[in-house]
C-alpha cells in the first residue's frame, strides 16, 4: 500500500489503442497502465481502460430494478461534488461542471456524473460495510450515466468468499457494476 505523506511517483504508459465500430459508431479503445511507487516500490498498479466515441444521443436507462443488496448507500450527486472531483482528478471534461455545455452541446439532461467517482463511492460504501477486509483488486464498468442532482444508489453483496459484486443506479436502472476482491 501506498505511505501516507511520503512522496509518490505515478509514471503513466499507454499500452494499447485499438480502433472499433459499434452500435454508436466508430469507438476508439485506449488501455492506459498507471504504475505508483514509493522510493523505488511499486505500490500500485492500475489499468484504465477508455473508450471514446462519436457524438450520439445520451443513453436513456432500462428501467431495471437494481440488484437486492447486502449493503448500500444514497447519492446525491451535487454540481459542487462533481467540481471538485474533476479538480482533485485533474479532468477537464465540461460534461461534469459546465452545465450550458452538456445540456446544450451534448445533449445531456444535466451534469454527467463521473464513472470514476461513482467507483470510489461504490468502494467506499464497501470498505464500510467490511471495515477489516484488505482490498487485493477492484474493476468497474459504466453502462450508463448518472446525471446530477438526480440522486442513485450504491450497494453490494459478497458473492464468494473474497469476492463481492458492487453496483450503482437509480430509477432508471443501472448505471456501473463493479468486482472487488479482497482477504
Amino acid at each position: 500500500a501506498l505511505r501516507a505523506g511520503e512522496a509518490a511517483t505515478r509514471v503513466s504508459t499507454i499500452t494499447q489503442v485499438e480502433e472499433k465500430t459499434g452500435r454508436t459508431g466508430s469507438l476508439l479503445f485506449v488501455t492506459v497502465r498507471h504504475d505508483y511507487s514509493q522510493d523505488g516500490r511499486l505500490a500500485i498498479r492500475e489499468e484504465q481502460d477508455i473508450v471514446y466515441r462519436e457524438p450520439t444521443p445520451p443513453k436513456q436507462g432500462s428501467g431495471d430494478a437494481l440488484p437486492e443488496g447486502e449493503w448500500q448507500a444514497s447519492i446525491s450527486p451535487t454540481p459542487t461534488l462533481l467540481f471538485r472531483y474533476s479538480a482533485v482528478t485533474f479532468n477537464g471534461h465540461r460534461i461534469h461542471y459546465d452545465y450550458p455545455y452538456v445540456t446544450d452541446t451534448e445533449g445531456y439532461s444535466g451534469l454527467v456524473v463521473h464513472g470514476p467517482l461513482i467507483a470510489t463511492l461504490s468502494l467506499r460504501t464497501f470498505c464500510r460495510a467490511h471495515p477489516d477486509a484488505t482490498l487485493r483488486r477492484f474493476a468497474y464498468r459504466g453502462v450508463r450515466p448518472l446525471i446530477a442532482p438526480q440522486p442513485f444508489v450504491v450497494g453490494g453483496r459478497v458473492t464468494e468468499t473474497g469476492v463481492a459484486q458492487l453496483w450503482a443506479g437509480n430509477a432508471g436502472g443501472l448505471a456501473q457494476t463493479a468486482q472487488v476482491h479482497f482477504e
